[in-house]
């Protein structure tokens, strides 16, 4: 009877360790080496040459990937969530040569060529003089500020004599006595260049005033702009 006692609870125990053992070789079989707790996503790829890879996220940033059918096997690899995409080579910029600005070209004016004209005073003498009389003096001072207004423009100074007084020589020569007074008295009085000023005479050849005789002893501003 004691031996009973003794060998039964023996034969518990191996019964015991018997019964752990196999229970845990069964749970091993069980268990899917693939089996996550947290599994989030799985993808299901077909390559090229028909081959399927099984994709599979896990909480842990880790893809299960595995080739069924013909690898037969199963490979982990670490990866993060997102993929960063693949860095671009930067493109090289091709420095465009500078264009320069054409400079524009100024705008030509037309030159307007102005015909040389007549003042409309001119300055009167007395029968056979060349004096200067004193209301006179006004038309040269007219002839010489249309000179200083425009630098450019020159004068020809003309005497004339009437026809119907003394002969052709005597008027001739008191024509130009009566041009060289008035363009003397512009230079020397006024200021005007001598080089702004030509001297012409006529004699009573020409006859400006054909109506009125006496206005012929005088002499004509010409001017050229």
């Amino acid at each position: 009877m004691k031996m009973r006692f003794i060998l039964l609870p023996i034969l518990l125990i191996v019964l015991s360790l018997s019964l752990n053992a196999q229970n845990r070789v069964t749970t091993e079989k069980k268990v899917d080496p693939c089996a996550c707790e947290s599994v989030r996503d799985s993808v299901l790829l077909q390559l090229n040459s028909r081959e399927e890879i099984i994709v599979v996220k896990r909480s842990a940033q880790q893809l299960s990937v595995s080739q069924s059918e013909m690898a037969k096997r199963r490979k982990m690899y670490d990866c993060p969530d997102i993929l960063a995409p693949a860095p671009q080579a930067e493109s090289k910029k091709i420095d465009e040569p500078t264009r320069r600005p054409i400079d524009a070209k100024p705008e030509e004016k037309p030159i307007i060529k102005k015909d040389p004209f007549f003042l409309p005073d001119p300055v009167f003498f007395r029968i056979n003089k060349w004096v200067i009389d004193q209301a006179e003096w006004a038309k040269i001072e007219l002839a010489v500020d249309h000179l200083n207004k425009n630098p450019e423009a020159t004068v020809v100074v003309t005497g004339y004599a009437d026809k119907k007084t003394g002969n052709a020589a005597i008027n001739l020569k008191l024509s130009k006595n009566r041009s060289e007074a008035v363009a003397k008295a512009m230079e020397t009085k006024y200021g005007i260049a001598k080089n702004r000023i030509s001297v012409n005479w006529k004699g009573d050849g020409l006859q400006p005033f054909q109506l009125e005789n006496d206005k012929n002893r005088a002499v004509l501003f010409l001017i050229n702009p």
